[in-house]
């Protein structure tokens, strides 16, 4: 039983769990919900959600293979690899879960058409491991990758479940779909990059032992402070340009002609609820901006990096919610 909880820590399943949804959200609340008909079945969709957390997992496993020795510094309390379960046992199963995703990322690329597709798993298996062999120890490269590949998440769902099929809706729901997906997208690339700079800061003490060059230990923390700040007002910015827009939204379908009121338009996430929970966000992003510009010891980056983690699950948790009270 310990080994069988110490294997879903290694694997963090928390944050599978977040990868799953993020992907059934897209598909029940915006692919089934505005498209004909999406390019993968309901079986096919499960194999794919499947591949991904499969990468993903491991991604975590290889990532903690290659980190004993900053994690006996860092994390000594939490120390998995070499304590609980061996560095051998490790290697098969990253072996199994990469070998089984490739196999499988390369039946659906093959029965949607697009089988040079298959080379994004391809990618993503090659960057997780490059990232935990020597990427993560440098400067900068290693948290783009890791921005990048979270993104990937939603941007891989369009590109399997919506962009093979988009050609036969041909209408603008397709097109409003992959809008959406990309702000996520762009969403959880910044969010995911500010963490990775927290989590340089969190970890520094271990990364000097092994002489890294994380941009923590290049710039300072005060610089990666600074950065993670811009970064996090740049987020904000972005939920302010939205709050604008559907301000404008409901503004212009409350005009009034002739007495009645003129519904001009109406557009997925801008009723008042919508406005009402974009508020509630913004709410937790200024939070987590005060909350870092007060950080200064380690304990206060880990709760900054599991504080990221409940903004990220908030902005998925929209996707369904929105479509839910807009179909009302």
């Amino acid at each position: 039983m310990q080994k069988l909880t110490a294997f879903f820590q290694l694997i963090r399943y928390k944050n599978l769990l977040i990868v799953a949804l993020s992907q059934y959200f897209i598909r029940f609340s915006l692919t089934e919900t505005f498209l004909p008909f999406p390019a993968l079945s309901k079986f096919q969709f499960l194999l794919f959600v499947i591949t991904t957390i499969l990468i993903t997992a491991a991604g975590y496993i290889v990532n903690d293979i290659y980190d004993v020795e900053t994690d006996t510094i860092n994390k000594k309390k939490h120390l998995i690899i070499g304590q609980i379960i061996n560095v051998k046992t490790a290697v098969i199963w990253y072996s199994i879960c990469n070998l089984i995703a490739l196999a499988v990322g390369i039946y659906l690329s093959i029965i949607i058409d697009k089988p040079l597709y298959s080379l994004v798993f391809v990618y993503c298996i090659f960057f997780l491991w490059r990232y935990s062999k020597s990427m993560k120890t440098g400067f900068l490269i290693g948290n783009l990758h890791v921005a990048i590949l979270t993104a990937l998440v939603f941007i891989n769902t369009a590109l399997f479940d919506i962009i093979p099929h988009i050609h036969y809706s041909g209408n603008e729901s397709g097109m409003m779909i992959l809008k959406i997906i990309l702000v996520y997208a762009i969403f959880s690339f910044l969010l995911t990059l500010i963490r990775e700079f927290i989590k340089d800061l969190e970890d520094k003490e271990g990364d000097i032992a092994i002489k890294a060059k994380t941009v923590a230990i290049v710039l300072g923390d005060k610089k990666t402070k600074i950065i993670s700040l811009i970064l996090s007002l740049f987020v904000a910015a972005i939920i302010l340009a939205w709050q604008n827009f559907q301000y404008q939204i409901i503004s212009l379908n409350s005009i009034k002609w002739d007495g009645e009121v003129y519904k001009s338009v109406i557009i997925w996430g801008t009723d008042q609820f919508a406005i009402i929970y974009t508020g509630i966000l913004q709410t937790t992003i200024l939070l987590f901006v005060i909350k870092l510009y007060k950080a200064k010891v380690k304990k206060d980056f880990y709760f900054l990096s599991q504080f990221s983690k409940i903004i990220m699950l908030l902005g998925i948790c929209s996707i369904p919610l929105f479509t839910y009270f807009y179909l009302l």
